[in-house]
């Protein structure tokens, strides 16, 4: 089975938030610092996911900081979960973030339109590809930080989605983000998660 809740394994042992000051301008760090305040008061408001949504989106940012990402780029990383997990919405997001930041956050976000979990989340990869090196690497770091919950178990079908996932993932942003460390730690992930299942299995 494949889920989360608060019997999810986490491991976050040694984790450390990178320091900002050192990375970014004061302008830079008021941005991110914009983007994590809408968030948490956004998400208190109007969030649904049992997923623990602000550590998440954190860490999500805090993985693009420590891996040099753009103060755009990791503000999008930020709010990257707002779209899906809250009532907020585009319009609302861009009157204070703007186009660009709005416009990543967008191309990560699935379409609930969309009911085929499976064509879900390949309609979702196609645009996130389209949407170039920033959107991909976001979508890496999120991609990476969700394996945390996942729990492999007595759903084959369940399990064998996530994998489907995985390896679409990874073959359409290999050719972009293959040189990042990001890339390669999913990467790693998805073959531990592999070897898992076919021990299980």
């Amino acid at each position: 089975m494949i889920y989360y809740g608060k019997n999810a394994q986490l491991n976050y042992n040694n984790y450390e938030i990178p320091n900002m000051a050192k990375r970014y301008t004061k302008k830079e760090s008021q941005l991110i610092e914009k983007a994590i305040a809408f968030l948490v008061v956004e998400y208190t408001k109007s969030g649904f996911n049992e997923k623990p949504v602000i550590f998440h989106s954190l860490r999500v940012a805090c993985r693009l900081v420590e891996a040099g990402s753009p103060a755009a780029t990791v503000a999008a990383a930020v709010l990257h979960d707002l779209l899906e997990d809250s009532h907020v919405t585009a319009k609302q997001m861009q009157k204070s973030f703007g186009k660009k930041i709005t416009d990543l956050v967008s191309v990560v976000s699935f379409k609930p339109q969309i009911q085929n979990k499976t064509k879900q989340y390949q309609e979702m990869f196609k645009r996130t590809q389209a949407g170039g090196p920033e959107a991909l690497i976001i979508k890496c770091a999120d991609i990476l930080d969700n394996s945390d919950y996942y729990i492999l178990g007595n759903n084959q079908a369940a399990e064998q989605l996530l994998m489907d996932k995985l390896k679409y993932f990874l073959q359409i942003a290999e050719l972009q983000l293959r040189k990042t460390s990001l890339f390669q730690d999913l990467k790693k992930r998805y073959q531990m998660l592999l070897a898992q299942m076919e021990q299980l299995n």
